[in-house]
């Protein structure tokens, strides 16, 4: 582990009286590291994060304890709570998912979703295996072992989707029986999604019709939904399940995320009234109160239209960056429809400056909504030198 810089400043001593510590010398301290990370905001072009917002009208709610205990359509005993901003939040999405009577909530981020997403479809089919593509993400394996399921990786195609036919394969050998499938839409390292009606024919032509699909939306999701040519990501495609992130294409100071499951899945765990006099129907019981009024403060100013401003923006983003790589001779690859562009992996230096990510020999850009034109020219000049 690298040390930081500041690591000998901030140790937390066990008598404060007399320390270096104190209160200006802490808010110093703590001014010094967000002047460190908002500087690197101009140099982020390799996560899918968005770094375009400003929540400091929401400072007051800094300063009380809130609480969703439960899910969101049922109210608790604990009355500093948000729910009518969470079940808004959720209507949207699920509006946005096909599905207006979607049961939902506010999660700490995609990980979380998929857990629920996979724990809901376990429940239903208890001995289910679970199927994942070789491009998912890395928190599907852990998942698995966390709800004690087979798990199998499906090789990918040449598009770096999932392979149906690897699919098929794979679970004829397991002489059928339920399967849970993650179905990626927008893999991190590509941008690649996979066919969720293509999934569930592979499998009945497997002979099972016991399958739960959940969809893996946390990046791709919100593009294939409001890009100018929709593409199958959500309950309309044959998912039963659905993850999105509330981090990226809309932006937020830490990871958050959405998750949908059609209404009826959701009684599999449901436990009536036990959350302090909500119902228990979510992963973590205790919610905070916070997230559910940014991703509303964040949707009443964007609406639907707004975002899909912002996913054109994207797209068009990354399309000029495929095209200014290529005439630096990067040999850069984009998906259709994607906002990732793939090129030659430059330094480690370079990478470190420009917060790029890479795999093998290839490094990634994600034209986010904070990422303009100006960002690529700059990013070219430095490959140059």
């Amino acid at each position: 582990m690298v040390r930081h810089p500041l690591a000998d400043d901030v140790r937390i001593p066990d008598d404060p009286t007399g320390s270096s510590s104190g209160s200006d010398r802490d808010v110093a301290l703590l001014k010094e590291m967000a002047a460190q990370m908002l500087g690197e905001r101009d140099h982020m072009l390799g996560f899918p994060v968005n770094l375009d917002f400003d929540y400091r009208p929401l400072a007051d709610f800094l300063q009380v304890h809130g609480n969703n205990v439960g899910g969101p359509p049922t109210s608790s005993e604990y009355q500093l709570h948000s729910k009518v901003f969470e079940r808004e939040v959720v209507s949207f999405f699920a509006r946005l998912a096909g599905h207006e009577e979607a049961f939902g909530y506010v999660t700490t981020g995609g990980t979380e979703g998929n857990l629920y997403g996979c724990y809901v479809g376990r429940e239903r089919f208890p001995e289910a295996v679970m199927y994942a593509s070789q491009a998912t993400h890395y928190s599907l394996p852990k998942i698995a072992r966390l709800l004690r399921m087979d798990y199998v990786a499906v090789e990918v195609g040449h598009d770096r989707a999932m392979d149906l036919a690897a699919l098929r394969r794979h679970h004829t050998a397991r002489k059928g029986g339920p399967a849970v499938v993650v179905t990626t839409i927008g893999t991190t390292t590509g941008g690649s999604e996979d066919d969720l009606a293509g999934v569930r024919e592979a499998l009945a032509d497997a002979g099972t019709d016991q399958v739960h699909i959940h969809s893996d939306a946390a990046f791709g999701g919100l593009i294939a939904a409001l890009a100018p040519e929709p593409r199958p990501w959500a309950f309309e495609s044959g998912a039963d399940s659905i993850a999105l992130s509330g981090h990226k294409m809309l932006g937020a100071p830490f990871p958050c995320g959405i998750v949908l499951t059609r209404p009826e899945h959701v009684e599999a765990i449901r436990r009536p009234g036990i959350a302090v006099g909500s119902d228990d129907d979510t992963i973590t019981g205790s919610r905070d109160a916070f997230t559910p009024l940014l991703l509303w403060y964040e949707l009443r100013r964007l609406g639907r239209t707004g975002l899909q401003r912002r996913v054109a923006h994207c797209l068009a983003t990354a399309e000029y960056a495929e095209q200014r790589l290529r005439e630096e001779g990067h040999h850069p690859e984009r998906a259709p429809g994607s906002n990732t562009v793939l090129f030659d992996k430059p330094t480690a230096a370079l990478c470190r400056r420009w917060n790029l990510l890479s795999v093998g020999d290839r490094a990634h850009l994600i034209a986010m909504p904070h990422v303009t034109g100006e960002h690529i020219d700059r990013l070219c000049a430095d490959l140059r030198q």
